[in-house]
């Protein structure tokens, strides 16, 4: 629960410093309430939203299966992988993060979903090309909670429509190589004092 070091490259955009074989979970808040926010990693949306009735501190999202009222978060995972040759270094070496924020739109009800799942996200290992990071479900830690479903009768619960988008916040992360190959951070140095670059 330690957030990493990010950085800001000279478009504006925002690159958080990862490293391989970590497990990590994606932490929202909202400073205002009234909103709902969908996730997606590398373009994958992970199938569910987290809403925020009123301010509230940090939601930690990853993975999500829930059984019944028993719901298990399971951390997300940063996987060493090769990608295939002919993709430009920006698209190659960084992956993404987006959370989109709507407003939380007006009540309405719904069948009560027994079992629901993310869809599994895995990198492909086997391409050539050059090394960067990817996400996958195979994180090993994992937080369990108990979720009574609410019903308010029978088999219906109230669900919220989903209202005005207000914004989209990316945030890209890679490797120091990555940030390094797109110039985010600057070449490290030898001890004489040499530029050591990194070339495919």
């Amino acid at each position: 629960k330690k957030p990493f070091m990010e950085h800001t490259a000279p478009d504006g955009q925002v690159y958080a410093e990862v490293e391989p074989d970590m497990d990590y979970f994606i932490s929202l808040r909202s400073d205002i309430g009234g909103v709902m926010m969908f996730l997606s990693v590398d373009g994958v949306n992970l199938g569910y939203y987290q809403s925020f009735k009123k301010k509230r501190k940090q939601k930690y999202c990853g993975h999500r299966e829930r059984k019944g009222e028993n719901e298990t978060m399971t951390a997300l995972h940063f996987n060493k992988t090769r990608e295939a040759y002919g993709v430009s270094a920006n698209i190659m070496l960084t992956g993404k993060v987006e959370v989109n924020i709507h407003q939380r739109g007006d009540e309405y009800y719904k069948k009560v979903e027994d079992n629901a799942v993310s869809p599994l996200l895995a990198a492909d290992s086997t391409l050539g090309g050059k090394k960067c990071i990817k996400s996958t479900s195979s994180g090993s830690h994992s937080i369990e909670k108990i979720r009574p479903s609410k019903k308010v009768k029978g088999n219906v619960v109230r669900g919220y429509k989903i209202g005005k988008h207000i914004c989209t916040i990316t945030l890209h992360y890679c490797s120091a190589l990555g940030l390094v190959y797109n110039k985010i951070l600057p070449p490290p140095t030898t001890l004489e004092g040499n530029v050591v670059s990194a070339e495919r």
